[in-house]
């Protein structure tokens, strides 16, 4: 919502300001407590504000377009912070609507002399306000896809590409700030038994419920789970040395123990977690390292964690 200028946006205030000669046209977002101008054409209106604080706020809980033509004469307005703040007097504004009754946010224009409301026509505001909806809404659909890109869709993780990419970048700054990076790949203990006796449905259930359990573990900000494929997870440890490796691999073995999936064969289900940490010029052999631990823990009799030593 509170996002950097877009020109498509200001491109709308400009041309509302010019068509009706106002001294400030603005674009504002609402969400349930607070307004952000996403295009302004004047400091004159804040960069954000509580809802209740504003005009827009008047006519968004109507749905219906308003128009003001002198504010401090307004009985609605009495005492109302913009009235006794803003040295502006005339006020229109229409809402930005993407579907029936879901107003968005509002596109306005105000004045510092007050005007005949009577004489007011509404017709281009209301076309840019309907312009400016389906900017937002496109623009909201846009980030959607780019998310979805980036997100396996099954368990809401990075995907593989995503988890490329947050490797690298990784690996980039280890090696700038000279620190520890540590890797865990998690591999779900005798996942295929799973789809042949329980079928696919059963699988995937199984799949997201890990998913889940690796998105509230670890709660680092920095650190990055993801599906690598398959019945393999990866979780990327940044600043992480081996005794810090060691122990989130400890933790996300107890919480997948923890979640109690059933498995086919009575038990439940379990994963084997390799770990590895690396600094400097062992950086690249990092996810060997860790795939190798991977194999030693599944070798060990699998629901295990093991970590392999780098270089």
């Amino acid at each position: 919502m509170d996002s950097p200028p877009d020109e498509r946006f200001d491109r709308l205030t400009r041309l509302a300001r010019r068509l009706y000669g106002a001294d400030v046209a603005f674009l504002g977002l609402i969400d349930a407590t607070h307004q952000w101008q996403k295009s302004r054409t004047s400091d004159l209106v804040p960069a954000s504000v509580p809802r209740r604080d504003t005009v827009c706020n008047v006519m968004v809980n109507s749905g219906e377009p308003l128009v003001i033509g002198d504010m401090a004469c307004d009985p609605r307005l009495a005492g109302h912070p913009a009235v006794a703040h803003l040295p502006l007097r005339f006020y229109a504004g229409a809402p930005l609507m993407v579907a029936p009754e879901l107003v968005i946010g509002s596109l306005c224009v105000m004045g510092r002399e007050a005007r005949d409301q009577e004489t007011f026509d509404f017709g281009p505001l209301l076309d840019l306000a309907a312009v400016a909806a389906d900017e937002v809404e496109l623009l909201r659909l846009n980030l959607d896809l780019a998310r979805k890109s980036q997100v396996d869709d099954l368990t809401g993780l990075l995907n593989r590409r995503s988890f490329d990419e947050a490797m690298e970048r990784a690996v980039r700054r280890a090696q700038r700030l000279a620190g520890p990076l540590s890797l865990l790949v998690i591999d779900v203990d005798h996942f295929k038994v799973v789809n042949d006796l329980w079928g696919h449905q059963a699988g995937d259930a199984v799949l997201a419920a890990i998913g889940g359990v690796l998105a509230r573990q670890p709660a680092r900000a920095q650190d990055t789970a993801a599906r690598y494929g398959g019945e393999e997870f990866a979780v990327i440890l940044p600043d992480t040395d081996e005794a810090g490796c060691d122990a989130v691999g400890a933790a996300l073995l107890a919480a997948l123990r923890a979640e109690n999936i059933p498995h086919p064969s009575g038990g439940r289900v379990t994963a084997s977690i390799g770990g590895a940490t690396a600094r400097g010029e062992n950086l690249d052999d990092l996810f060997a390292a860790a795939d190798a631990a991977l194999y030693a823990a599944k070798d060990g009799g699998r629901d295990l964690y093991c970590r392999s030593v780098v270089g």
